[in-house]
């Protein structure tokens, strides 16, 4: 989801445009080769209202396929985290949706644990059984991975195709940037892309991949049915070449009913109206790389890092990660641009509640083509 959010935009915009800058027409570099990556040639964009209607369309039905959350539900989930942040270990999840209204998740890990609560009687009141926080990245990662993989494709964004291979199987994989309005891509997959890739036979989606170099990958082998639902069995994240998250499903059952005293808000703090999390933000921003004095668009080429963070609701960055570079010596330029773009940056008026959000920013570096 492209969201236009960081100030310094605009003013490189100002300083592009006296320089004569097009941002669209500077060469991008290629992503660099990953063995995780299913779209390994060309993908090719939508021509007309047929072809965007069966790419998307190919989305809708996989969410359809698999959406725990089409009916009420008490879902279980364990997951193992590595990859050096605090948040490393063993965890334990449960949400549960009872029929009528209301909602109730639930959290347990190293040093952490949360009770996180709408009761039926107030659909958008959050209660919990600890102040309202940042909620640890990989947490973060594993419920957007459960919960927020679908987003809605408007008319502003660009829809390209391709095909893969995961494990033999035959994979149908759709390529989306939101926002691009009237921007076009060719070749491999671009930067700024998010992947789906689906099962050909089955229709569900095997693997999502919502920035380069961070791959999430699903696994139905035990077919666990939940009324007409096919839940995956287990998935895993990658980051940059590593396994950083192992999760599988504990159980899926219906729910208590929303009488039920775990249900009641007594002993429990209101936290504020909305959600503890939403789905993370996916930005590309354009910058010029240290020391550059703003080339002209035919003397310019770019490098690209994508990075992802934990943005906390007071606009402060944490648990950064390097996941794709064509540089690596921008990478800490990369990591100290994004701190300065979101420290002290407010996102939340009082008695809303103070969300955390995956971010995952691509800086697009400027600099002199060579």
């Amino acid at each position: 989801m492209k969201i236009p959010v960081i100030s310094l935009f605009p003013i490189l915009s100002v300083f592009a445009f006296a320089a004569g800058l097009d941002f669209n027409t500077i060469p991008r570099p290629p992503l660099a080769p990953d063995p995780l990556e299913l779209v390994t040639g060309d993908a090719q964009p939508v021509q007309d209202a047929q072809q965007r209607i069966a790419a998307i369309g190919l989305l809708d039905k996989a969410h359809g396929l698999s959406n725990v959350r089409a009916q009420p539900y008490d879902l279980k989930t364990n997951f193992t985290a590595s990859g050096g942040l605090a948040s490393d270990g063993n965890w334990t999840l449960e949400d549960i949706a009872p029929r009528g209204g209301g909602y109730r998740w639930t959290a347990l890990g190293p040093n952490y644990t949360a009770l996180n609560l709408y009761p039926e009687s107030s659909a958008n009141g959050l209660y919990g059984n600890q102040p309202g926080g940042i909620l640890p990245l990989r947490l973060l990662q594993v419920r957007s991975a459960i919960f927020f993989i679908y987003l809605g494709v408007g008319p502003q964004a660009s829809v390209r195709t391709a095909t893969g291979v995961l494990n033999g199987a035959p994979q149908n994989c759709v390529l989306i940037v939101i926002g691009a309005g009237k921007r076009s891509f060719a070749g491999g997959r671009n930067w700024e892309e998010s992947e789906y890739c689906v099962d050909a036979q089955t229709g569900l989606l095997s693997q999502y991949s919502p920035a380069p170099g961070l791959f999430i990958r699903y696994d139905y082998s035990s077919g666990i049915r939940f009324h007409d639902k096919f839940i995956p069995t287990a998935f895993s994240i990658s980051e940059n070449g590593h396994l950083v998250v192992e999760a599988r499903t504990v159980g899926v059952t219906d729910p208590p009913a929303r009488t039920d005293a775990m249900f009641d808000t007594a002993g429990l703090t209101a936290l504020g109206s909305g959600r503890a999390m939403n789905p993370g933000l996916n930005m590309a921003i354009p910058v010029f790389a240290p020391g550059q004095h703003f080339p002209t668009s035919n003397a310019a080429a770019m490098q690209a890092v994508t990075l992802h963070g934990n943005l906390a609701g007071d606009g402060a960055l944490s648990e950064v990660e390097i996941l794709a570079t064509s540089d690596p010596g921008l990478n800490q330029a990369a990591i100290n641009q994004a701190n300065s773009l979101a420290v002290g940056r407010a996102r939340f008026q009082p008695g809303a509640t103070a969300q955390s959000s995956e971010l995952l920013l691509t800086l697009e570096f400027i600099t002199s083509a060579h």
